[in-house]
C-alpha cells in the first residue's frame, strides 16, 4: 500500500472545495401500541406462572419451606410387631407436628407385605424386618421402595428357674435344639458352652411363631448361616416348615411368644430386644449368642449398633431405594463385640404412588411427609427414648438415610414428580 492511500474499506475523502450536502434529520415515530401489548403479555404470563406455582400445576419439586401439606389425612400401615413400641411414639409425635394421622396394625411382617402386595393394595405402607425377595417384588403391582427406618435386634429368650446370668448359645446349637437333635437342657453340647453352670435335665420345649413373622426370618437366618443341615432342610423364612421332632409350641404373635416362654419353665423362644427388656410380667432371661469372631455377646443397644455399622462398612450398600436389598443382612456381623442377631426394619411404599392404596396427589404428599419425618433427626433421636417406655432401637447411619431420602425424591404420581410440602 502506497503512503497516503486510504486504508481498504475506509470512506473516500471528499474533494476539496465541494460543499457538503446537508443530511435531513429523520425522527422515528414510536409504536407505543406494540410496546403496551408486549408489557401486557409479560404481566399475563407472570400471573399465570404465579397461580400455576401456587396451585401446583407444574411438575418438579418445590422448596419445602414454601408450601404446607394438607392436614386431616389418615394413612394406613400394617406389618412387623417388632416396631410397635417406637411406632406408637412416632405416630403420636407426627400427628402433633403435622395434623395428620397414621393407623398402624401390627399383623406381622408377612401380613403387612401381603396387604401391600394386593392389586390394588389394602394399605399405604408396609413394615417388615425382612428385605423383599425378587419373587415378592415381582408379585407387586408396582416397583416398591425399600426404606430402612431403624435398626433392631432379635433375642433368644428362655425360662430356666434358678439360672443367673446369660446362657451361652450358638446358631448351630440353636438349630439342633429346634430340629430336636438336642432334646434336654443338660445336653453335652449346651454344657460345653457353659462350663460350671448347673443345667437342669428337663426336656426343652421350643416355641415358634405360627404367623408370618420377620423375627422368625432373622432368627432362621442365623440358624441357616451356622448350620448347613438347617439350611438344607428348613432354611430361612417368615413362616418355615418347622421340624416336628422337638417338643414344641406354636404361637401367633409376639405377645404370646413372650408370655408363653415367660410363664413356662424350660421353654425357649425368640423376640425383639425392646419387648424382651421391657416385658412387664416378669424378667425374661435371654442368651449370649456367639458371633463369627467367637465371642458370646448378650444383646445391647451398643453392640447392635456396632453390628449394623460393621456390616455397612464391609458390604456394598444398595445404590437406591428401588434396588433389591435382599442380600444385605445384618446377621452375623464380624466385629469382635458385634451382636449376631441385628436387623434393619424396612418400610415399603410404591415408587409410582398412583399404584398405591386409594391414591391421590394429596395423600402422596402426606405419605412422603410421613416418611420424611421418620428419617428426620428428631424422629431418629427417639429410637432410644425413655418415655412412655424405654426403647432399644438403633438410629440409622447417615449413609442409609441418604439413600432413603434420594429414594423419596423419585416418587411420582401419574408419571409426574410430587410437589413437596412440609
Amino acid at each position: 500500500m502506497s503512503a497516503g492511500a486510504p486504508p481498504s474499506g475506509a470512506p473516500a475523502a471528499e474533494a476539496p472545495g465541494t460543499p457538503a450536502t446537508p443530511v435531513p434529520t429523520v425522527r422515528r415515530k414510536r409504536n407505543t401500541g406494540a410496546i403496551v401489548a408486549v408489557v401486557l403479555v409479560i404481566i399475563i404470563v407472570a400471573g399465570v406462572l404465579v397461580v400455576g406455582y401456587q396451585q401446583k400445576w407444574f411438575g418438579g419439586s418445590t422448596s419445602k419451606s414454601e408450601a404446607s401439606c394438607t392436614t386431616g389425612v389418615t394413612l394406613s400401615g400394617n406389618g412387623a410387631q417388632i416396631i410397635n413400641p417406637i411406632m406408637s411414639v412416632w405416630t403420636t409425635d407426627y400427628a402433633t407436628q403435622s395434623g395428620n394421622q397414621v393407623n398402624y396394625d401390627d399383623g406381622g411382617s408377612g401380613t403387612g407385605i401381603t396387604d401391600f402386595s394386593e392389586n390394588p393394595p389394602l394399605i399405604d405402607f408396609a413394615v417388615a424386618d425382612n428385605p423383599l425377595s425378587s419373587t415378592e417384588r415381582a408379585a407387586m403391582p408396582g416397583t416398591p421402595l425399600s426404606i430402612p427406618i431403624v435398626g433392631g435386634a432379635i433375642t433368644v429368650i428362655y425360662n430356666l428357674p434358678g439360672l443367673t446370668g446369660h446362657l451361652n448359645l450358638t446358631g448351630l446349637v440353636l438349630a439342633e435344639i429346634y430340629s430336636g437333635t438336642i432334646a434336654d437342657w443338660n445336653d453335652a453340647a449346651i454344657a460345653a458352652l457353659n462350663p460350671g453352670v448347673n443345667l437342669p435335665s428337663n426336656p426343652i420345649t421350643t416355641v415358634h411363631r405360627v404367623d408370618s413373622a420377620g423375627t422368625t426370618y432373622v432368627f432362621t437366618t442365623l440358624l441357616s448361616d451356622d448350620s448347613s443341615s438347617w439350611a438344607s432342610s428348613v432354611g430361612t423364612g417368615l413362616l418355615p416348615s418347622w421340624p416336628s421332632k422337638p417338643v414344641q409350641v406354636g404361637v401367633k404373635g409376639n405377645s404370646l411368644m413372650l408370655s408363653t416362654v415367660g410363664g413356662n419353665a424350660y421353654y425357649i423362644g425368640y423376640s425383639d430386644l425392646t419387648d424382651t427388656l421391657t416385658y412387664s410380667a416378669s424378667t425374661l432371661q435371654y442368651a449370649a449368642v456367639q458371633n463369627p469372631a467367637g465371642t458370646f455377646v448378650a444383646p445391647t443397644l451398643a453392640n447392635t449398633a456396632s453390628a449394623i455399622n460393621d456390616v455397612l462398612a464391609s458390604a456394598t450398600l444398595p445404590t437406591s431405594a428401588s434396588s433389591n436389598w435382599y442380600n444385605l443382612s445384618m446377621v452375623n456381623a464380624k466385629g469382635t463385640n458385634d451382636y449376631p442377631l441385628a436387623t434393619f426394619i424396612y418400610l415399603y411404599i410404591y415408587q409410582n404412588a398412583s399404584k398405591g392404596y386409594s391414591p391421590s396427589l394429596t395423600k402422596t404428599q402426606v405419605l412422603i411427609q410421613w416418611v420424611d419425618y421418620l428419617l428426620s433427626p428428631a424422629a431418629q433421636a427417639l429410637t432410644d427414648a425413655t418415655s412412655p417406655t424405654q426403647l432399644y432401637y438403633v438410629a440409622l447411619p447417615a449413609s442409609v438415610i441418604a439413600v432413603d431420602t434420594a429414594g423419596l425424591q423419585t416418587i411420582t404420581f401419574n408419571g409426574a414428580s410430587i410437589p413437596a410440602c412440609k
